[in-house]
């Protein structure tokens, strides 16, 4: 019992490097958006586009890679999802054209897909006893926050002393490096991961199907779609919209920086809170709470102060979806195909991530302010939270009915 201990804790340790770095890298291309806008001559929308393919190359290869996962073991694919984020990164460096910036969209998006955040947590819920799973889960979604946070200061210092294009060299090396610790992985997909109150004989493709029928699972799905918009709408566009304010690149990375560390207290706090109330009504407050302080971001007048504060709000409800959501996909149908209807779920987020990419940047060069798409955030956050009061959090019923000769 001991070492099934050990054995949980350093997956979740080097777990939690990974997506703290992945996640961090990623929190820091909003920082490049004008730089390579500038470079390449063209709009705000040629790199929106880019992430637009960056979420959907990641919401596919999320869920491609999740039925993968759960039949041969996590390893393979995060040394995959690793190559190609750096690979990514590294050609972002050189966008002389528009083919390249997508190349960096769509490579770094199956990067994301393999490594990043959707699959850490299914590797969590396997490997995690039943008792820790929904705080390990918050850990490791905080740890992503963590990552958010303590790479847009050292971004932003390499961009001012050694320029865009060798600050992106420097991530993409640094990314490379998290090869290094694969080997400390245990491969016991096995391990804890029997969950009593389900049949573990049931067909794959009867438990896919029954799921994508039920309207709990749909309308988590439809919510997620919501926290995809917001999330990749924010961290892309936040930065260019302050400076289009009137306010410096300082305070805009500043404003990325703190959603990163509040968060790491609101997925905490969510993922402590998921094993002792509904996780369908913390989920439908933080998409209430999100469009409230929306609301408040774009009435107010811009100001260092407002900027700072927004992002201390939003990074309490930031990724504290995560958690509670997969914790919610355990309550329907249990661990054994949580990759797989994890990644189904996700491709709901990166849908809502493509839209919110490409919108942003549309919006922006088509009327020259991002208020449109902050208003259109508000009522995607509205739509989510009554979906998710109307959830019913309980197990699927599915019969195992035996086939016949």
């Amino acid at each position: 019992m001991d070492k099934n201990l050990i054995d949980w804790r350093i997956t979740l340790i080097v777990c939690s490097i990974i997506v703290a770095t992945l996640m961090g890298t990623r929190q820091c291309f909003g920082l490049f958006l004008d730089p390579v806008s500038l470079f390449n001559n063209s709009g705000k929308e040629i790199f929106s586009i880019a992430i637009s393919l960056q979420a959907l190359t990641w919401g596919v290869s999320a869920f491609l890679l999740g039925m993968i996962i759960d039949k041969f073991g996590p390893q393979k694919a995060l040394a995959f999802g690793i190559i190609c984020s750096a690979i990514g990164i590294y050609i972002l460096s050189n966008p002389g054209n528009n083919v390249l910036i997508f190349s960096f969209g769509a490579v770094t998006g199956i990067g994301l897909g393999a490594g990043g955040m959707s699959t850490i947590v299914a590797i969590i819920g396997k490997t995690a006893p039943a008792e820790k799973k929904s705080i390990a889960m918050g850990l490791v979604a905080a740890a992503g926050s963590f990552g958010m946070f303590i790479f847009i200061s050292p971004t932003l210092f390499s961009i001012k002393t050694f320029g865009w294009q060798n600050t992106l060299i420097i991530l993409s090396i640094f990314t490379a490096t998290l090869l290094l610790l694969l080997p400390l992985l245990n491969e016991k997909k096995e391990a804890i991961s029997s969950n009593k109150s389900f049949d573990e004989d049931f067909d794959f493709k009867r438990i896919i199907y029954k799921s994508l029928l039920n309207r709990n699972y749909i309308l988590l799905s439809l919510g997620f779609f919501t926290c995809g918009f917001h999330v990749t709408f924010i961290a892309l566009h936040l930065p260019n919209d302050l400076v289009s304010r009137g306010l410096s690149l300082e305070v805009a990375g500043w404003s990325l920086a703190l959603i990163g560390l509040f968060n790491i207290v609101g997925t905490l706090f969510f993922g402590w809170l998921g094993n002792r109330v509904l996780k369908k009504n913390s989920l439908a407050y933080i998409y209430l709470g999100r469009s409230i302080v929306m609301i408040l971001f774009v009435i107010l007048p811009a100001s260092p102060t407002t900027a700072l504060i927004f992002g201390a709000l939003i990074g309490l409800l930031w990724l504290a979806t995560i958690p509670l959501t997969n914790g919610m996909i355990l309550t329907f149908i249990g661990p054994k195909y949580l990759a797989t209807l994890g990644g189904i779920v996700f491709l709901s987020h990166q849908s809502g991530a493509i839209f919110g990419a490409w919108a942003g940047g549309k919006i922006f060069d088509t009327y020259g302010s991002y208020d449109n798409a902050w208003w259109i955030s508000v009522f995607l956050g509205f739509t989510a939270f009554l979906f998710h009061i109307i959830i019913q959090e309980k197990p699927f019923r599915i019969e195992n009915k035996l086939k016949t000769a």
